[in-house]
């Protein structure tokens, strides 16, 4: 099945800080012609190096989804992503000065604001959306991802508490029905307090705070959450922008326990499955 291309109507700009790096950084996104894809442009680094939002070039999942080449990374582009896959922005040249795009709240919904107020511009170009005719699945441990045939895009997610003051979540989201807006945009990155000090001597959350993220310490989430099962959505968020690295496809996305890295897994052998290569 196929729709129209689309990107943005007019150029924005946002500055924040980085979620692991602490550092400000400005991202500028323009519109770009048909048949581009997703940009990134380092404007901070010699020669200005693009990278495309491609799963070949995811180069870590490490905490979050890095993509790169031989001359630079960018790191955090999952909550951006997800927003992009969404609003279905084929084509759009993200210019960037430091190494991940600001973490804002730790949501998605500020750049949903961003894109909202910039408008979305259809392109006369077809993008093929492709369907899925067997079921597709990976595992590793306790995490298992399966896409299954479907004529819409869902996810089913089930989040399992493993530390004692949270419970066990479900959250099941429908994106020709259900509004990306109001139910998963709002939905913040969380961490644990007795892993702060451990990622912060790996050189991780530095700029993380209870402005950008929910922390959760020996008695639970210390800030107010948006939901009562505000971590399964925000897994969903992650999946969503995970998968706008994949071809584009519908399919109903069954997810226990998953993150980044089987993310990125299914990510990979959906582009060998739907364009027969590797």
């Amino acid at each position: 099945m196929e729709r129209m291309q689309h990107t943005i109507k007019q150029k924005f700009s946002y500055t924040g800080i980085g979620l692991h790096t602490g550092q400000n950084v400005t991202i500028t996104c323009y519109p770009l012609p048909p048949k581009q894809g997703i940009i990134f442009k380092r404007i901070d680094l010699d020669g200005e190096p693009e990278i495309k939002a491609d799963v070949d070039n995811i180069t870590s999942t490490n905490r979050c989804t890095t993509i790169g080449s031989q001359e630079a990374d960018i790191n955090t582009v999952e909550h951006f992503l997800s927003v992009i896959n969404i609003l279905e922005i084929d084509n759009l040249l993200v210019e960037i000065d430091a190494n991940e795009p600001p973490v804002t709240d730790g949501s998605g919904k500020v750049f949903y604001d961003l894109f909202m107020e910039a408008g979305i511009a259809e392109q006369y170009a077809a993008k093929e959306i492709y369907q899925l005719d067997e079921a597709i699945y990976v595992k590793e441990g306790d995490q298992y991802l399966t896409v299954l045939p479907d004529e819409d895009f869902k996810i089913s997610y089930t989040f399992v508490g493993d530390h004692e003051s949270i419970p066990d979540q479900f959250f099941e989201y429908n994106a020709a029905q259900e509004n990306y807006q109001e139910l998963v945009a709002p939905a913040r990155t969380f961490g644990f307090a007795h892993e702060v000090e451990k990622l912060q001597k790996a050189g991780l959350a530095l700029g993380g705070s209870l402005d950008n993220a929910v922390l959760v310490d020996d008695d639970g989430p210390i800030n107010k959450l948006r939901f009562e099962d505000e971590f399964a959505r925000h897994k969903v968020l992650d999946l969503i922008g995970d998968m706008m690295l994949a071809p584009s496809f519908k399919g109903h996305i069954i997810a226990v326990r998953s993150g980044h890295t089987l993310n990125s897994k299914l990510a990979k052998k959906l582009k060998k499955k739907l364009l027969g290569r590797n």
